[in-house]
């Protein structure tokens, strides 16, 4: 991991498009600098002692709730600094914490699955009724609230399956299972939670109030392993690298994609890298029905009072095979990222096989846009020194989408006091910045090399930043280098396709590059007047 992540600290500095400095000016005074070689992770922890869960009563029968049993032998593997392990089985489970020291070995043959509860904030519950409204027991026992962040907002929430939390030297390890059993959570989302916050005129809260557990969560730990596990069918995101530091993911499966019998998987993202440092992340298989690799770093007033960046990450020789996107920067942006490469990734879409939440159409390609930059004026954060190469691109819908005027905000209805009880994060969630200009986002410095992408089925660009008055950068995506990255504009069909637009951008150069459509011929981007020294291609 030290090789990687000098590479891109000293690509960024060197490689045209990647200038304009390393420094960041809302980045948070811990994260490592640009120009330092990230220490090594230690090695694994040693294992001295091996604990089986059948010894602890867990019975893998598919039907009894092991969650006690497995968590009695992980704090033994914690005080032991050892090694759990699973006989043959599916073992139900609710959520489950790994400590210190401890290794989590769930080989070929395991299957952990979440148990169903109802974790999600009983809103529909009047004062009137004298009933009680929050969360639900089975909900709060079996899947605890703790201090997390959750789409940017710091608050207590649901506990993920498997949480690592304040823990340092932990390897999550195997090729066994780890299945969150989400449907219930999904099917509960669409049939009650949309239609009633729809209602309510409050579907800015819903992804918070249905508080749906995460797959895996770190949250504010360091040296953690996780390496070949299959997890699938999350409730929520599926793997979420929060506020933590030298994380290792090698060989990772992500299994989230809707058929006609899941139905819809609203967010479940495949890996999110939110507000952490020093990330490897390698040879992963990614099937989302939300974001592929995904980077965040806060939302709005909540995120820029906390203020930490994502840093120094690489991803590399890794499949995404279905997702919103490939590779997102956002919509969280508060802190800022910076140093990240891309490289040797295959896009290989599956066929979609119904309407999905992001976009992609039944028979299509299950990948909805390659890259998708996007953040919005109530956010901030920069975001710079992204260099993304290596790229084989076999069909999506769009090669790029930036967006800096996402959806944000919103406002607390009547009801809430009179009828119904607002719930205790709702506050957090609605903060906005202290001034209107920490709010702007700058994506700058960005590199595309040796990029190639054989089928696009609506457009190549759909980028759309905004301007503000007397701002060169804020609002806008300025200086992105794309060189050798050649494009066939073609529908899988063999109909054309156009390429797009680029709005609201400055300082894109083009070499050895090409956009073109089913005769061959050239094709160049709409290029309005707010996007200024755009150049290279040919056609222009």
């Amino acid at each position: 991991m030290r090789t990687g992540l000098l590479a891109i600290a000293v690509a960024c500095m060197t490689l045209a498009g990647c200038g304009g400095g390393m420094s960041s000016s809302n980045s948070d005074a811990s994260a490592p600098p640009a120009t330092a070689t990230p220490a090594a992770p230690a090695s694994s922890p040693t294992v001295s002692t091996t604990f089986n869960v059948a010894d602890f009563g867990a019975k893998g029968d598919g039907s009894t709730d092991d969650t006690a049993a497995i968590q009695k032998a992980l704090n033994a593997a914690t005080a032991a600094k050892g090694t759990v392990v699973f006989p043959q089985g599916m073992f139900m489970t609710g959520a489950l914490f790994v400590g210190s020291d401890t290794t989590l070995q769930i080989d070929e043959g395991v299957t952990l699955k979440a148990i169903q509860a109802q974790t999600w904030w009983n809103i529909e519950t009047t004062i009137a009724s004298g009933a009680t409204n929050g969360f639900y027991p089975d909900g709060l026992s079996l899947y605890p609230q703790v201090p997390t962040r959750v789409q940017g907002i710091e608050m207590n929430w649901a506990s993920a399956i498997i949480n690592v939390r304040n823990a340092a030297n932990v390897t999550i390890t195997g090729k066994g299972v780890i299945d969150g059993n989400g449907q219930a959570w999904w099917s509960h989302y669409y049939a009650e939670g949309t239609s009633f916050h729809s209602t309510l005129g409050a579907t800015w809260a819903l992804n918070w109030d249905e508080q749906r557990p995460r797959g895996i969560e770190t949250y504010e730990s360091t040296n953690v392993t996780i390496k070949d596990v299959t997890v699938q069918n999350s409730p929520f995101w599926t793997i979420h690298l929060c506020y933590s530091d030298q994380l290792h993911l090698d060989g990772v499966k992500v299994y989230n994609f809707p058929t006609p019998t899941t139905g819809i998987m609203p967010s479940t993202d495949g890996i999110d890298m939110d507000s952490s440092t020093n990330i490897l992340v390698e040879n992963a298989d990614i099937v989302a029905n939300d974001d592929g690799f995904v980077i965040k770093s806060g939302r709005d007033g909540d995120g820029l009072r906390v203020n930490k960046p994502t840093a120094n990450v690489v991803i590399r020789n890794s499949t995404v095979r279905a997702g919103a996107t490939a590779f997102t920067i956002g919509s969280e942006t508060s802190g800022g990222a910076n140093n990240i490469e891309v490289s040797n990734i295959q896009v290989s879409p599956l066929t979609g096989q119904i309407n999905s939440n992001v976009g992609y159409k039944t028979g299509g390609p299950a990948v909805y846009s390659v890259f998708v930059f996007k953040s919005a004026p109530t956010r901030g954060g920069t975001m710079e020194n992204v260099y993304i190469h290596d790229i084989n691109v076999d069909d999506a819908y769009y090669f790029m989408q930036g967006n800096e005027n996402w959806p944000a905000g919103g406002t607390v209805p009547a009801t809430f006091g009179s009828t119904y009880v607002e719930p205790p994060y709702w506050p957090s969630i609605l903060v906005m910045p202290a001034n209107a200009s920490d709010g702007y986002p700058i994506f700058r410095n960005f590199k595309f090399e040796n990029i190639t992408m054989k089928h696009v089925e609506s457009a190549v660009f759909g980028v759309a930043g905004y301007t503000i008055a007397g701002e060169a950068e804020k609002g806008r995506f300025t200086n992105f280098t794309l060189n050798n990255v050649n494009i066939t504009a073609v529908k899988s069909s063999g109909t054309s396709v156009g390429a797009g637009s680029i709005a609201n951008a400055g300082n894109w150069t083009f070499t050895n590059s090409t956009i073109k459509d089913a005769a061959g011929a050239n094709l160049v981007p709409t290029l309005p007047a707010t996007s200024t020294a755009v150049t290279g291609l040919p056609g222009q």
